[in-house]
């Protein structure tokens, strides 16, 4: 008896060397504690993934922002943040009672799913995208008063067969034998009673920040401006392309790196 029982008892203490530890988020301490926990049994490699698995999941459903960077406050490593209960709320029904492992091995399987469905989807992207004409695309400088302020004016035309309700558009400013555009910036337009099947309609847009604002631009020789449609909504507030280029090749790096 006094056999078993220590038997049982020496496979009781064992078992804390072979499950890994988990992450805590019931409180910002318990995650911090939690977090250095695991960090102390992973290699520099596993560390990496773990950091841009925990970005990524706190990030996700913003896509665009940017990936390559350094996670905010350095949260992953449970330092510091602006508003640990936003990193809680968003991190913690995605990682709590989690391992390290666990959490990488559960997004690479979610990413593969992902970028397989959207490749499914890509060969009609092009097709469905094209349907939205842009012509005369133009940047310059107006004068208003005493002050010259930048410009960026192109033609749209629906030439499907439904209304359109918004527009995202995508414009980048280049010059010939440069590979680096001067300005480049997304923005959305949103068309007051739609844009109507083969209705047409000319878009002036004046920049208030970034790039275009800078003036050894205005008088840039041989500019070309590229105004591309990155997707847009129909009547009923649907995106016709349920994920952007952008969007999946992000999901392509992030799954790249946890490899």
């Amino acid at each position: 008896m006094k056999r078993l029982s220590l038997t049982i008892l020496c496979c009781f203490l064992l078992s804390g060397c072979i499950f890994d530890p988990v992450f805590d988020t019931s409180s910002w301490d318990a995650f911090q504690r939690s977090s250095a926990a695991i960090r102390a049994k992973l290699s520099n490699d596993d560390l990496r993934r773990l950091q841009i698995a925990l970005k990524y999941l706190l990030i996700e459903g913003a896509p665009r922002t940017e990936i390559d960077g350094q996670l905010p406050g350095n949260a992953a490593a449970g330092g510091s943040f602006a508003n640990p209960y936003a990193i809680l709320n968003r991190l913690g029904p995605r990682i709590n009672g989690r391992s390290a492992a666990t959490i990488i091995q559960n997004l690479s399987i979610k990413l593969d799913a992902e970028i397989s469905e959207t490749e499914a989807r890509l060969p009609n992207v092009e097709n469905v995208l094209g349907s939205v004409e842009v012509t005369s695309a133009r940047y310059y400088w107006r004068r208003s008063g005493y002050v010259a302020q930048p410009v960026i004016e192109f033609a749209v035309r629906n030439g499907g067969k439904s209304p359109i309700a918004r527009i995202y558009f995508r414009s980048v400013l280049t010059t010939p034998n440069r590979s680096i555009p001067w300005a480049k910036q997304e923005f959305v337009q949103v068309f007051k009673g739609g844009l109507e099947p083969r209705e047409k309609q000319q878009l002036t847009i004046q920049p208030r920040y970034g790039n275009w604002n800078d003036p050894q631009l205005k008088d840039l020789p041989d500019a070309e401006l590229k105004v591309v449609v990155m997707n847009f909504e129909d009547a009923n507030g649907q995106n016709v392309i349920a994920a952007d280029s952008d969007s999946l090749d992000q999901k392509r790096k992030v799954r790249a790196a946890l490899q």
